[in-house]
């Protein structure tokens, strides 16, 4: 905390220094499309963060996760190595699962990305990213209960002529970035602009039992637009995208909790009262495996995974495959009256991924998940031209998936199998939703605004279970089970005999639900202009998530699958946000301060947490958040920019359930929820020579904030799963010459002073590890790690042409 109250100091001291500059340099006006027609970043009654391409590059940022540290409020929980669900002012999603709905959307040039697999190479060649904070189901398609992040990537240039770019990186951990994009004309009325991205790097985490690198990257993506202008009214933008990952999956640090002596007492290194420390070799274990004949592990000791070490871990395989492809065809006419705009979008996404969950050398819970989705998607949309006192929006919104997905589990302690099956779901499923929208905003008069919006939506998913139990006692511990030796396993035991059909899936297991969720979402604001260059705010927004299908692997061992399915069923969540805000620009538009402050009433928030080892799926009735937004930036004309930002949070379960029987803790608060998040950046360019040397540094604090929203089996190890606070600095210098300042030279540090932090916490029956009679799984606690808490540092080029 230290830290945090200098970085503190610093930036108020900075703030207050702001009011006595006289320079006559104006900050860069943002264009920003978050109500679906271009305005001014300051004009719009939303809470938005903003990044131009430019920034984006001066920042280092290479994936969406490197957002979080340049914008209070929003976290991220890496679920795997391509996937990352997020959260905004403590609204998202925790669940693991691939069929598990995001409350946080992302978008791609308006196109919804239906998974977060589709998001992890979304970064490129881009023209802005926007964050919108709060509930923006009138406008935005499915699920956006937290917030949106929408990425648009630059666009043809029609009269543009031939040019583009080219940017490189090179530094530790092998990382070897490069991007580029060329865009030039065909004929007077088109356009092409082709662009592309390779990102590679070593782990900065090393197995002790394989060697393997894990954290690594190795990811290609390449997209092709072209824009005709087919008329003086109509515009046709084609795009065609493509993006592959690889890697050796989600590094975990993990602790044992059980004495070496007696696995049936707390170890004494280990306190659960305190928030584990994972770089201390202690003699904890895991517990150790019964004996059972047939089992790769049988009569096997504990194990103890702890390295004091921070980059050595005790995983023992992992692996990930993604590959994703589409196309969408914008059209816009203007009428004379309002634009038509058609979004026709298709989509493909496969996927792999194996993962050693319980970070130990020797298998105990390993995961294997496949996902082949096809996504078809249109929207209709009309914007009103007018310049008049009102203005509207009207729009409709189609989506029709078809996936198959599968999730299996191997486990060497009961109750999943013990390494000689391997419990597994395979689900067909399939999504439909429509939604019609409108939106109206009324000007009073040149000061007041009303705006006034609604959606209304309409979802069916149906999902075919295809759960099984197989023998796979002769398959390696260290290799993934996947659905294809799945299939071959089923079809060599069971075919032909009673209770089973032709491939040998047991036929009273083969179960469909079908989820039914319509809901209509809403917002109301006021705002009201004054001073020429001030906005207030005061909105009411209402946003809803349905539910989702359930696909943990527990069904091929549950005895009612049935029963087990409809007990664990999730009820649709909804949010009820309130907020008031406020945007201003002084001194001549060289300082903008955004405030907003917020409460929201939750509804059945959907939460994953883990129960004695096991996944499980809820809703708390009733969560509220309250909380403060701020964001100030300065420039003037030496040269200078700042940008200080802030959130603070304040979560809690307000009603956890039967006060007989709670299924969440009253008072605790939510998964991924920061009391304070905090970041400061500043920047200042020089002429040397010829050319111009900036010189970029942040810092960003994040509070502790707890991994799981809690249960009561879990409450008494609370701190065990609540994440410690961190401060990260990162620092780039680059110069600029040649003629424009086409050419570009840089160095670039990142966490520079190797700040050592976990993304989450997972565990296995550690809500049992303070009880000495009891024993459960194998009651290790595993620490989520990435890059990003190592020090990474190299050089970059690039060139305009």
């Amino acid at each position: 905390m230290n830290i945090l109250k200098s970085v503190l100091a610093t930036s108020i001291a900075l703030a207050t220094s702001l009011h006595g500059v006289t320079a006559n340099a104006q900050l860069e006006e943002i264009i920003v499309t978050a109500q679906k027609r271009a305005e001014s970043l300051q004009d719009v009654p939303i809470a938005v963060s903003a990044f131009t391409g430019e920034s984006l590059e001066t920042l280092g940022v290479s994936d969406a996760r490197d957002l979080v540290a340049f914008t209070p409020g929003l976290a991220g929980r890496e679920q795997s190595g391509s996937n990352t669900n997020y959260f905004l002012r403590g609204v998202g999603t925790n669940d693991l699962h691939l069929t598990a709905a995001p409350a946080v959307g992302q978008y791609l040039d308006g196109v919804t990305l239906t998974s977060g697999f589709q998001a992890a190479t979304a970064l490129f060649d881009t023209e802005r990213v926007e964050v919108l904070k709060g509930p923006q189901n009138t406008l935005f398609g499915l699920n956006t209960t937290g917030g949106t992040i929408s990425y648009y990537s630059k666009r043809p240039e029609i009269d543009g002529g031939t040019q583009g770019y080219l940017n490189t990186r090179v530094g530790s951990e092998s990382v070897f970035k490069v991007e580029g994009a060329i865009g030039f004309e065909l004929g007077d009325n088109a356009a092409v602009r082709i662009a592309g991205s390779s990102n590679q790097s070593d782990g900065a985490f090393t197995s002790v039992s394989t060697g393997r690198d894990h954290g690594d990257r190795d990811a290609q993506a390449l997209r092709a637009q072209l824009l005709w202008q087919a008329t003086d009214q109509t515009s046709v933008l084609f795009n065609a995208h493509y993006a592959q990952s690889d890697n050796n999956g989600t590094a975990w640090k993990a602790l044992g909790t059980r004495d070496p002596n007696n696995p049936n007492l707390v170890c004494s290194e280990f306190n659960p009262n305190v928030i584990p420390d994972f770089e201390r070799d202690t003699n904890c274990i895991s517990s150790p495996v019964f004996p059972i004949p047939g089992s790769p592990f049988a009569g096997q000791g504990g194990v103890d995974p702890s390295h004091a070490r921070w980059e050595d871990i005790d995983i023992n395989f992992g692996e990930e495959d993604v590959e994703t492809a589409g196309l969408f065809v914008n059209i816009e006419h203007d009428f004379s009256f309002a634009t038509l705009t058609s979004i026709t979008a298709f989509d493909t996404l496969e996927f792999q991924n194996a993962n050693d969950l319980d970070g130990l050398s020797v298998g105990r819970l390993q995961l294997s998940q496949e996902d082949d989705r096809d996504t078809f998607q249109q929207e209709f949309r009309l914007v009103s031209n007018s310049d008049g006192n009102y203005r509207w929006i009207l729009g409709a919104y189609y989506l029709d998936e078809d996936a198959n997905s599968f999730t299996g589990l191997r486990s060497n302690v009961p109750p999943l199998g013990r390494f000689i099956t391997s419990p597994n779901v395979q689900l067909d499923h399939t999504k439909e939703n429509f939604g019609v929208y409108g939106q109206g905003e009324y000007d009073f008069n040149d000061a007041l605004t009303l705006t006034l919006g609604v959606r209304w939506s309409d979802e069916e998913i149906v999902g075919d279970y295809l759960p099984s139990n197989p023998n796979v006692v002769d398959i390696s511990p260290n290799d993934p089970i996947y659905a294809g030796e799945i299939n071959a396993r089923v079809s060599a035991q069971n075919p032909g005999t009673a209770g089973f059909d032709a491939n040998g899936f047991e036929i009273l297991r083969q179960v469909q639900q079908v989820l039914e969720n319509t809901d209509t979402g809403f917002t109301a604001k006021l705002d009201y202009k004054f001073g020429g260059d001030s906005l207030v705010y005061a909105s009411f927004s209402r946003g809803f998530k349905g539910s989702a299908l359930d696909i943990r692997a527990a069904y091929a061992i549950t005895a009612d699958p049935i029963q087990g399915l409809e007990n664990s069923r999730l009820d649709p969540e909804s949010l009820d946000a309130w907020e008031l805000g406020y945007k201003s620009s002084f001194l001549d538009n060289r300082v903008q301060l955004d405030l907003a402050i917020f409460h929201y009433n939750y509804e059945n928030l959907q939460q994953f947490t883990t129960v004695r080892g096991i996944p499980s799926l809820g809703n708390a009735p009733e969560s509220e958040i309250t909380g403060l937004d701020a964001n100030l930036k300065f420039a003037n004309d030496s040269g200078f920019f700042a940008n200080i930002g802030l959130s603070i949070l304040d979560s809690e379960v307000t009603d956890g359930g039967p006060i007989d029987n709670p299924d969440f803790v009253v008072g605790a608060p939510l998964a991924s929820s920061p009391e304070l998040s905090f970041t400061a950046l500043a920047s200042q360019e020089f002429n040397v020579g010829n050319g111009v040397l900036n010189i970029t540094a942040n810092v960003s604090y994040t509070d502790e904030q707890a991994s799981e929203t809690l249960t009561p089996a879990v409450q008494p190890v609370e701190r065990v799963f609540t994440v410690d606070g961190y401060t990260l600095f990162n620092a780039s210098v680059t110069y600029r010459f040649g003629e424009s300042e086409r050419y570009r030279l840089g160095l670039f540090g990142k966490n520079l002073t190797d700040e050592h932090f976990c993304n989450g916490f997972r565990a296995s029956d550690t809500a049992n590890v303070a009880a000495p009679g009891a024993f459960g799984q194998h009651r290790s606690l595993d620490c989520v790690v990435s890059n990003a808490s190592v020090r990474t540092y190299g050089l970059s080029f690039g060139l305009d042409f």
